[in-house]
């Protein structure tokens, strides 16, 4: 398929001068060069076919180019404009850069090497504004699209869980054990794709910008306390025991998205250690930040893996150490940073590893 030409835009009072740059620029590009000797006829065409480039003079009868590349600009605002001046003019010039954004300005008599390198750049400039903003209406395309496709997906989801539920307790009749195993393995199917959803849809917001945190003060042991309780069932089925600090930290902040990091967090650290292993949660006030802190004595993870732990969908490590769905981790590092802190990992292979989260002490006071 032959590539679209690109269009240079030449406008200027004076015929000579749009045939001499016409006739320069054709030695030098194999592009669509058009020239008008009206600014208003030039605007017509820019409307109507667009222009990569726009060479524009200062000084016209119709309009000035300050005025002229104004309307360009409403136009076409990722076109690349340079202006062509006098002398006497450069004051103007440098206000039309100040003001509408052009790219340069070439002073009469230019130099035809500078001339042709404004216009090569131009094309260069254009070509990645436009690469950049095609990327980032994609992007938006996406993300909407998952925020659609996961809020419909909820409903059913939610329905066939609860219609599981009234089987599995006896509310639609009794079943024998071949299909209760048999429907509890289906809930615990759908269970997962509702957290898949779940998350989704949280990652979604926070990216956006959409999910808003509703802080409040409380007692970070507290917090503690409640996510090990909940998470102490799975720990003992593995026989791995939890410890935790229960220093008395008043905390101002989101509780239950602190709660989806400490929970992920000591979840991780579960799911990665073996039978008589142990899992320690601290939590401290540090200099300027209070750090809380999960450490597992599990099978580490691999220094050269470590700086994809929290990445959008990163299983993390090149042995994939997980079957999650690689947004725990991610949308954690993304709740605390909407908390103006940060989180972070060390490692070692065969000894274990360390999640610890910090907030400013701002947000924190010893009581």
């Amino acid at each position: 398929m032959e590539k679209q030409k690109r269009k240079i835009v030449i406008v200027d009072d004076e015929r000579i001068i749009t045939d001499t740059l016409k006739m320069l620029l054709s030695l030098e590009f194999s592009d669509e060069i058009c020239t008008f000797n009206s600014p208003v006829e030039a605007l017509e065409f820019i409307q109507h076919n667009g222009a990569d480039v726009v060479l524009s003079d200062f000084l016209m009868p119709q309009m000035n180019g300050i005025e002229f590349l104004t309307q360009v600009k409403k136009i076409v605002p990722y076109t690349c404009m340079i202006m062509l001046t006098g002398y006497a003019d450069k004051e103007n010039a440098i206000k039309a850069i100040n003001e509408i954004g052009i790219h340069r300005y070439i002073e009469k008599p230019w130099s035809n090497t500078d001339l042709i390198l404004a216009v090569r750049n131009g094309f260069e400039r254009t070509e990645l504004i436009n690469k950049l903003t095609l990327e980032q209406e994609m992007n938006k395309l996406r993300d909407d699209f998952i925020a659609t496709l996961t809020h419909d997906l909820r409903t059913p989801l939610l329905a066939a869980i609860q219609t599981l539920k009234f089987f599995l307790d006896g509310t639609l009749g009794e079943l024998n054990d071949k299909q209760k195993q048999f429907l509890d393995t289906m809930l615990t199917s759908n269970k997962d794709m509702l957290g898949l959803v779940n998350a989704l849809l949280e990652v979604y917001k926070y990216e956006s910008g959409q999910l808003v945190l509703c802080k409040d003060k409380f007692l970070l042991n507290t917090l503690l306390t409640q996510c090990v309780e909940e998470l102490k069932p799975l720990a003992d089925n593995k026989k791995v025991s939890i410890e935790y600090d229960e220093a008395a930290i008043e905390i101002f902040a989101d509780k239950q998205e602190l709660r989806r990091v400490v929970s992920n967090l000591l979840g991780n650290a579960i799911n990665h250690t073996q039978a008589g292993d142990k899992i320690t949660i601290s939590a401290k006030v540090a200099e300027d930040n209070v750090l809380v802190s999960v450490e597992d004595t599990g099978v580490g993870i691999p220094q050269e893996d470590i700086p994809n732990m929290f990445r959008r969908f990163s299983q993390g490590t090149k042995s994939k150490r997980s079957t999650g769905t690689g947004l725990g981790l991610y949308l954690s590092r993304q709740i605390i940073e909407a908390h103006q802190g940060k989180i972070s990992l060390k490692s070692e292979l065969g000894k274990g590893s360390i999640f610890t989260f910090e907030l400013p002490l701002g947000v924190a006071l010893n009581v």
